[in-house]
């Protein structure tokens, strides 16, 4: 069966979710929109939606090729979209540290750049009303987020998704700071990995310069935001 988009039924900070002429597959768009701060911050970026999109794609075969399941199908029906399966998303941020950064040196005092071994897993309860904050397992577990072992799958998981990550954008002179990944449950009940792998979600630097590739730049208001972003595309695609 050929899938053809149909009705725009969710549009998010970043992405817009379709539905399509099969019932359990959606397509899910990205868009040139970047926010920050939970959505305080706002703005474009010309051909974002482009680069992360291709990047997420190209992750999600990554894995899947590495025996980790996602719920990537196919190329979708432009350059900025892809089939994806229709998951019931539990509402979590599953986070990876392979370095300190961002709210990790926030919260603790530490300096940002100290090398993390083993990459450390921690949990974020995903609500912009409440600031998506760290959520410990006990808590996950009492609020009947997820089960002792879809806890534990999604941390192992995670580790794992982490190495094959960080060895790939090792291959291409870049060094994986941390990223935040999502999991959803498919129409089987399986555990999968959704929503996107991009420079939104990952941070990103060169190994020698430094250099950032990632929503950092926008955070941090430094610009530079969409050149920087087309680098790393330009890496990935050799």
């Amino acid at each position: 069966m050929e899938l053809r988009r149909e009705q725009l039924i969710h549009k998010g900070k970043a992405n817009n979710v379709f539905s399509t002429n099969a019932g359990d597959i959606l397509e899910l768009e990205a868009s040139d929109r970047i926010s920050a701060g939970n959505g305080e911050r706002r703005d474009v970026i010309e051909g974002k939606g482009v680069v992360n999109n291709v990047i997420s794609m190209y992750c999600f075969k990554l894995l899947e090729k590495n025996g980790i399941k996602t719920h990537f199908i196919s190329e979708g029906s432009n350059e900025c979209s892809k089939f994806v399966k229709k998951l019931d998303m539990i509402m979590l941020e599953v986070i990876n540290r392979r370095y300190t950064a961002g709210s990790f040196c926030e919260r603790f005092g530490c300096e940002a750049g100290v090398e993390i071994v083993p990459s450390g897993v921690e949990f974020s309860l995903k609500s912009d009303e409440l600031g998506d904050p760290f959520i410990p397992k006990f808590a996950i577990k009492a609020l009947g987020i997820a089960t002792e072992e879809e806890i534990q799958y999604m941390e192992e998981t995670t580790a794992k998704v982490s190495d094959i990550l960080s060895e790939y954008f090792d291959s291409l002179g870049v060094r994986l700071i941390d990223f935040k990944i999502e999991f959803g449950r498919d129409m089987d009940g399986n555990i999968v990995i959704g929503d996107e792998i991009s420079p939104d979600t990952c941070r990103l630097v060169d190994k020698v310069t430094g250099e950032k590739f990632d929503k950092d730049l926008f955070r941090q208001n430094l610009g530079g935001v969409g050149e920087a972003y087309r680098k790393i595309l330009e890496r990935v695609k050799g």
